[in-house]
């Protein structure tokens, strides 16, 4: 049985699974050939998802439909506990029939998690096999494993699709060809700034960034993620202001099922959410004085508590915060723990506004010009020479966002 389960372990795909499960079986037990079915859920299908041994399985159909009347006795039949023999073709409800329609001693089981049928085990050998039925039924549980191993793998690869299709029309939305794209002005007036961004990006330093409302800080914490060792991680992004003081905990640390009015049930909070990649927090100097402390708490050792929770949990995560405030000066009035401040400005990053970088506004122009009347017009527009001098001569109080 050993060797069954190191077999289970090496593969995910359950047509795999079989294939090398079914010479490891061979090698002790009289057996011809071994089966596994799926079965829908409503009991109304199974389906072939995995054979080994005799070619004969071969010409089996891979669907098998179960006519209404016999749903009911083949729905009872898996819900018993033990396997079932059957010596010839025949039987009174016709399970053998759905089961595998094939000929000689037949042995069969349901595969199950938990309280749920999965689907079913068919193994069809010499006479003597009926002699080995707690061997099979033995051998129930590794093939049911390897069947849930199957469905996981088709479901993750079910959600990668989605994901990227997903992903797609959001870069169509934005008329962008990927989410990495260059930053307008990294070899202008945001030189400096990119510089620190490669500096910083391969460490797992927490990162703070200065900057007016607007200057474009979350292009800048992307950046850092995009080129980090965390790429392929979550990139979150909460903005600290636009929570409810009494809802910081929650949000970003998650709460346990009753542990306030309305907490149905269990939630994760953005932290366990971000592990293993980057969490962003914007407007980090409006954050509560109660946040303040077990925010400090993550970043000294990883470690926090769900809200009503009773158990320690950790997480691995890069923070950048960001803020348009005077930290120092919320630091000196005592609305800021010193601490926290210490923190977070491992490595601080001066984003400059706008206007003190009037050369990279042309090329900002005609970058959302023309992404504007792709989105609108579906043509690509573009401002004048005029249009240029008179952005250039504004001086942008709401910068990038305003522009």
């Amino acid at each position: 049985m050993h060797d069954v389960w190191r077999e289970v372990s090496r593969h995910l795909e359950i047509g795999e699974s079989v294939e090398a499960l079914f010479p490891r079986v061979a090698a002790h037990l009289p057996v011809r050939w071994v089966l596994v079915r799926r079965v829908t859920a409503d009991r109304s299908r199974l389906e072939t998802v995995g054979a080994g041994g005799d070619p004969a399985i071969e010409g089996l159909p891979l669907r098998t439909e179960v006519p209404a009347h016999q749903r009911a006795a083949f729905a009872s039949w898996l819900e018993e506990s033990q396997v079932t023999t059957w010596r010839g073709l025949g039987d009174r409800d016709g399970i053998r029939g759905l089961v595998a329609p094939l000929g000689g001693l037949l042995l069969a089981g349901a595969l199950r998690h938990g309280d749920r049928v999965l689907g079913i085990l068919a193994v069809g050998g010499e006479p003597a096999l009926d002699d080995d039925r707690a061997v099979i039924e033995a051998l129930l549980e590794p093939f049911a494993t390897a069947l849930i191993n199957d469905g996981r793998l088709h479901e993750l690869a079910r959600l990668r699709e989605r994901a990227e299709a997903d992903n797609r029309a959001l870069l169509s939305r934005l008329q962008r060809q990927d989410v990495s794209e260059a930053i307008v002005g990294a070899e202008a007036g945001l030189r400096t700034v990119m510089e620190q961004v490669d500096q910083v990006a391969r460490t797992d330093a927490p990162v703070l960034i200065l900057g007016e409302t607007g200057s474009g800080k979350e292009v800048v914490a992307r950046a850092i993620h995009q080129r980090s060792r965390r790429a392929e991680g979550p990139f979150l992004r909460i903005n600290c202001g636009a929570i409810a003081p009494e809802l910081v905990d929650s949000e970003l640390f998650g709460h346990e099922r009753g542990s306030f009015t309305g907490a149905v049930a269990a939630r994760k909070g953005w932290f366990e959410r971000s592990d293993g990649g980057t969490l962003f927090l914007d407007e980090v100097g409006d954050l509560p004085p109660a946040a303040q402390v077990r925010l400090l708490r993550v970043l000294q050792d990883g470690s926090f508590m769900r809200v009503g929770g009773q158990h320690v949990l950790t997480c691995d995560v890069r923070v950048v915060a960001a803020t348009h405030r005077d930290l120092p000066g919320l630091v000196r009035s005592g609305t800021f723990r010193e601490d926290l401040w210490y923190r977070i400005s491992v490595f601080p990053i001066k984003l400059p506004p706008l206007r003190e970088r009037q050369q990279d506004i042309p090329a900002l122009a005609r970058h959302f010009s023309e992404r504007a009347g792709l989105r609108l017009s579906g043509l690509p527009i573009a401002p004048t020479r005029a249009d240029l001098d008179a952005l250039v001569a504004y001086p942008w109080p709401g910068n990038v966002r305003e522009l």
